[in-house]
């Protein structure tokens, strides 16, 4: 934001305690630089009043809540991306007395008889994710599927940004390309970790395989293109974000109690070998 810009809060006086450096550090704001703001908040402030025996809320803006979770669960700063916050659902987390995050899926009832609450989301937990939701599933359904067809024309893009970098390549192919280069755009985008497992870009690259060993086809228009990405977008609704898991349904406690109590097994063998 220029120092011109009606919303500066460089001219509002409630900012002349700042330095020159904090305003210019304010202009904008990374996950980084929010960890830095706010880890010291959290273990002055927080942490000792939680060790009092208090229960805290805290109320604020995605990227906050977003760093204090990767800071909870300690995950990784390729995973928080694929992580989606949830607006206006309340976020529910259980520690222990190190203040380690509970799992809600097998430490709540089954280890310390806690009556579970809320709801899991089965994408954020493979990330490293222990919190709970609360409130209403329907609400939380409906937030499921929009993040799906954001990400599904997030991924979309992609894609077509893949087809667009061989055009500028090459303005004399007049929208034709090898299907080898397709396959070779889309393969070296996904070594990158945050576009690995992209549902779309995994089914593109499947598909240009499958054109180029079954059908030999050496060559795609770019119309051609844009109908296989328009297709297997269509095709992939609600397969980008796993469903929400209520703690408290019967068939999901006893699929989690059958886990625990494997894992339970594991455990004691392991000792058992070590001793």
């Amino acid at each position: 934001m220029e120092d011109d810009h009606p919303y500066w809060h460089g001219s509002d006086r409630r900012y002349n305690k700042l330095t020159p450096e904090q305003l210019e550090k304010s202009r904008s704001e990374s996950l980084k630089d929010t960890m830095h703001r706010i880890r010291p908040f959290f273990e002055s402030v927080i942490v000792p009043s939680l060790r009092a025996g208090n229960k805290c809320l805290v109320v604020s803006h995605a990227n906050t809540i977003r760093t204090l979770i990767k800071y909870i669960d300690n995950i990784s700063n390729t995973d928080i991306k694929g992580m989606s916050i949830p607006t206006g659902i309340p976020l529910l987390y259980r520690l222990d007395k190190d203040l380690r995050p509970l799992d809600p899926n097998y430490e709540l009832d089954f280890r310390y008889m806690v009556e579970p609450k809320g709801f899991t989301w089965a994408t954020s937990r493979a990330h490293g994710f222990h919190g709970v939701y609360l409130g209403d599933v329907e609400r939380l359904q409906d937030i499921q599927r929009k993040r799906d067809a954001t990400n599904r024309d997030w991924q979309r893009i992609i894609l077509r940004n893949l087809a667009k970098a061989l055009d500028e390549e090459d303005p004399d192919a007049n929208g034709v390309y090898e299907t080898r280069q397709l396959w070779w755009q889309i393969h070296n985008k996904m070594i990158k970790p945050e576009f690995a497992n992209m549902v779309l870009l995994v089914k593109m690259k499947e598909k240009l395989e499958s054109m180029l060993i079954s059908r030999k086809q050496q060559y795609m228009t770019s119309q051609g293109y844009e109908n296989i990405v328009q297709k297997i977008h269509l095709s992939s609704e609600g397969e980008l974000v796993e469903p929400f898991e209520d703690l408290t349904e019967k068939r999901n406690r006893e699929e989690r109690q059958r886990r625990w109590y494997e894992n339970l097994t594991m455990d004691l063998e392991e000792d058992c070998l070590i001793k």
